[in-house]
């Protein structure tokens, strides 16, 4: 006779070592992307407000608002790990510079291209920067 399979607890789930090293980087991504969302939107009313801006302004204002999400990922992850600030603050703005990529390749049909790796480094090390100043960063007790 087969014994019906157990639900795991939230509290055995969160001593699965895997989740417990995806969670936050998983959460920091989706913060991160929420930030690069409301940057964009805001980039898009501007440019309409503005009606001509030059086109060599664009590639470094979206490395900006990419650079941006990435910190606000990397702060994030690291927050909610309390350690290894660095690799947190790196595994998720790397996860986020994927979504940002496939976006791209998707929409646009964007390619690999020098640019496109000098966004990716450029995201990765402002993730691995707020990941180390989220990790020592004293919080408050009262």
């Amino acid at each position: 006779m087969k014994r019906p399979k157990r639900v795991k607890s939230n509290r055995e789930r969160s001593q699965n070592p895997v989740w417990k090293i995806l969670r936050p980087i998983v959460f920091g991504t989706l913060a991160g992307a929420v930030i690069c969302t409301v940057l964009l939107l805001v980039l898009s009313l501007v440019l309409v407000a503005a009606k001509q801006l030059p086109q060599s302004l664009l590639q470094p204002i979206t490395v900006l608002i990419a650079a941006l999400g990435a910190f606000f990922a990397g702060y994030t992850a690291a927050r909610m790990s309390g350690e290894r600030g660095m690799l947190y603050g790196a595994g998720s703005a790397l996860l986020l510079f994927g979504l940002l990529f496939l976006a791209g390749l998707t929409v646009s049909g964007e390619s690999i291209s020098a640019f496109m790796l000098t966004k990716g480094l450029i995201m990765v090390l402002t993730g691995a920067i707020a990941g180390i100043l989220s990790v020592n960063k004293k919080s408050r007790r009262k």
